[in-house]
C-alpha cells in the first residue's frame, strides 16, 4: 500500500471509536460513583455526562485523525461522531424512555464540537517519520 493512499474505514475508526466509548463509559461510571457517595450533586449529572462523552468524543477523534493517512481532520470528526451514535444507540436500548430533543441537541452540539477540536489536534500533529 502506497503512503498516498488511505486506509479502510474498519482501520482508522475501529480502535479510536472502541477506546472512545470505553473512555466514555468509565468516566460515566466514575462519576455515577461521585453522586452516589455524595461529593456531588445529583443536579450535576447531565453536567458531568455531557463532559465524559465530550472527553470521549474529543479522544476517539484525536486518535483517528493520527492514524489516518489523508483527510486527517474528517476522519476526526466521523471517529466522534460514531462514538456519540454508538452512545446514542446503548442509551436507547438500555433506558426505552422517551428522548428529550433540547437534551439531544446540546449533546450532539457538544459531541460535534469536541470531535473537530479533538481532530484538529490530531490533524495538527505531525506523523513521526518510520526508518526503512
Amino acid at each position: 500500500m502506497k503512503k498516498t493512499e488511505n486506509l479502510p474505514a474498519g482501520q482508522v475508526l475501529g480502535f479510536p471509536v472502541l477506546l472512545g466509548l470505553g473512555v466514555t463509559l468509565l468516566l460515566m461510571a466514575a462519576g455515577s460513583l461521585l453522586v452516589l457517595s455524595g461529593k456531588a450533586d445529583a443536579a450535576q449529572i447531565p453536567a458531568l455526562a455531557l463532559g465524559c462523552l465530550a472527553i470521549g468524543c474529543a479522544g476517539a477523534s484525536f486518535l483517528a485523525a493520527r492514524r489516518a493517512l489523508r483527510s486527517r481532520l474528517v476522519w476526526g470528526v466521523a471517529a466522534g461522531m460514531a462514538d456519540f451514535a454508538c452512545l446514542l444507540v446503548l442509551s436507547l436500548l438500555w433506558l426505552g424512555e422517551p428522548v428529550s430533543f433540547p437534551r439531544f441537541a446540546v449533546n450532539l452540539a457538544a459531541s460535534l464540537a469536541a470531535a473537530v477540536l479533538g481532530g484538529m489536534l490530531g490533524a495538527g500533529m505531525k506523523r513521526k517519520k518510520r526508518k526503512k
